[in-house]
């Protein structure tokens, strides 16, 4: 089960996501695939380590995994960060209804 641990970023625009098993990246791929369906992104690219932006994403969010933090999403200084964690928070709606 998704949920964001908290209800707006932190100052380095970071967003905490738990699920059952935070130390698993398989939920990550799921949530990660969710969202590539949800904005109909073409693909899945790496820009960092565990860090990976899908192709035409409107808000050009981050998602990345570890086994430190788990699911962070970084959210770009420019991007509303409110319209965005309403936006994961739905996201995660979805995932858990699948």
């Amino acid at each position: 089960m998704f949920q964001l641990k908290d209800s707006e970023p932190n100052a380095d625009g970071w967003v905490f996501i738990s699920c059952n098993d935070i130390y698993e990246p398989d939920e990550f791929v799921v949530l990660v695939r969710e969202y590539q369906a949800q904005i109909l992104g073409k693909a899945i690219e790496e820009v960092g380590n565990s860090q990976y932006r899908i192709e035409n994403d409107p808000y050009k969010l981050v998602f990345q995994y570890d086994d430190l933090f788990g699911i962070v999403v970084i959210i770009p200084h420019n991007a509303d960060s409110v319209k965005v964690c309403d936006m994961l928070r739905r996201l995660c709606e979805r995932a858990n209804n699948k």
